[in-house]
């Protein structure tokens, strides 16, 4: 009972001592406190608003873009599986959205736009028009564009799992441009993906007629004729379908309210960290403070 009592009274001690050194310092921690508070509230008064655009999108099947011309053509499926040609109009969505990522792609994209200047606007002088950097090995080049887009947060793409659908964002200190980026990301990447499938197709058309050259067999011939044909319809597919690989169900519009930086906490947490260390950092000087009174004690002679 005794023991109880004394372990008790020691807490109470400690806990007296501990709320004595914050009256002790605490003039130091409301100013480490407040100056954080105030320090981060200008620096995030500083960082320039960002904005997402955002657009919804929704894989167009191999069925919607061969339409009734692929059910048509019947059973060819599995002769041209054999012969090594696809007669799909192009890859799966997570392929189609692997080259929206791809380096090659986003670097065409910038270049087809115009946007070094604004994406790298600190290494760019506008007055000049060209770059403050003479030397084209620091000035910025495809990797930095990549880096830029998919590490730098600049573009990102979820998938949803259940329904399949699609969103391209698009994040940039200006809303009008951060919308008109991820309209274009997806009409271009259509076109691109277009574009590859024309180009399969007609080397496709190029090898199909030359074996019709060589074969004579009249089955042999009949199937070429259908697959030349299905060939055919994919290029013309590819040339006149707009939303080739994507349908777009919902645009980007340009965004009202911005999705960073969230001042309030970031001057949150910056004076709660401050205040944190604060804390710690005069329990620390009261601990050397004591130890240094100890040992002068013991130093001291008793007379």
């Amino acid at each position: 009972m005794q023991r109880a009592d004394r372990d008790g009274m020691n807490d109470e001690i400690d806990l007296l001592e501990l709320w004595h050194t914050l009256l002790k310092y605490k003039r130091m921690i409301l100013l480490a406190t407040f100056g954080a508070a105030i320090v981060a509230a200008g620096y995030s008064l500083l960082m320039p608003n960002i904005y997402r655009a955002e657009v919804l999108l929704a894989p167009v099947s191999a069925e919607t873009k061969g339409g009734g011309l692929a059910s048509a053509l019947g059973g060819l499926g599995g002769l041209a599986s054999m012969a090594g040609i696809s007669l799909g109009g192009g890859g799966g969505t997570d392929e189609n959205l692997a080259v929206l990522q791809s380096r090659d792609f986003l670097w065409k994209f910038v270049q087809e736009k115009k946007l070094m200047p604004i994406l790298f606007e600190d290494k760019w002088d506008a007055e000049a028009k060209r770059w403050k950097e003479s030397d084209p090995k620091k000035q910025p080049g495809q990797l930095d564009v990549h880096r830029l887009f998919t590490k730098g947060g600049l573009l990102s793409v979820e998938k949803d799992k259940k329904t399949e659908l699609v969103t391209v964002a698009v994040e940039w200190n200006d809303a009008a441009l951060a919308a008109d980026w991820a309209n274009a990301l997806v009409e271009r990447l259509n076109q691109y993906l277009a574009q590859q499938a024309a180009a399969r197709s007609e080397s496709n058309l190029k090898y199909l007629n030359e074996e019709l050259m060589r074969t004579q067999i009249e089955e042999m011939r009949k199937t070429l004729f259908d697959l030349i044909a299905n060939e055919q319809k994919n290029v013309m597919l590819a040339s006149t379908q707009k939303e080739f690989a994507f349908k777009v169900l919902d645009p980007a519009v340009e965004p009202d309210k911005k999705i960073k930086p969230k001042r309030s906490l970031i001057v949150i947490l910056a004076a709660f960290v401050a205040g944190f260390l604060a804390i710690l950092y005069a329990f620390i000087m009261e601990s050397i403070a004591k130890r240094r009174e100890e040992e002068n004690s013991r130093e001291t002679p008793i007379k």
